[in-house]
């Protein structure tokens, strides 16, 4: 049930305008946690949500976001991926099974040392966020739209 609730979170925010916050308001212990977890990081902009804080930055040339518990806790962080950067098994799947949708979005998503892909798809007005696994398992996490 926990990763489903921070999965969520993270999905919401991908792709929504938050709004920016001056770096002041984050709390001492999540710019502390930040500077420590991401040393290098530039261009950051924090911006909040109802539960978490997030920290949109670069790294290493990487577009990465990061997001908080409202108690400074690290929640996870993603990143965009290409499609050819999943497992094999679910590229093979998703060409099966979703062949006639563009793929608006790929996130990889690390949480506690475990890592997942969120594929975001579209076909016309339908559309849909699967989540999948390392192994390559798929599953729908998420669908909206005229099916």
């Amino acid at each position: 049930m926990k990763k489903i609730i921070i999965a969520a979170m993270m999905v919401v925010s991908i792709g929504s305008s938050a709004f920016a916050m001056d770096v002041n308001k984050v709390s001492y212990k999540v710019k502390n946690l930040f500077a420590q977890e991401f040393l290098g990081a530039e261009n950051v902009v924090w911006s909040v949500e109802e539960n978490f804080t997030k920290a949109s930055f670069t790294l290493a040339d990487i577009k990465v976001d990061a997001f908080f518990s409202t108690e400074g806790e690290m929640i996870g962080y993603g990143r965009a991926v290409n499609f050819n950067q999943l497992p094999l098994n679910a590229i093979q799947k998703v060409k099966k099974n979703y062949g006639t949708y563009k793929i608006a979005e790929i996130i990889e998503f690390s949480h506690d040392g475990e890592k997942s892909y969120y594929v975001s798809l579209q076909n016309g007005e339908k559309k849909q966020i699967l989540n999948v696994t390392l192994y390559g398992d798929i599953s729908l996490f998420q669908e909206k739209g005229k099916k």
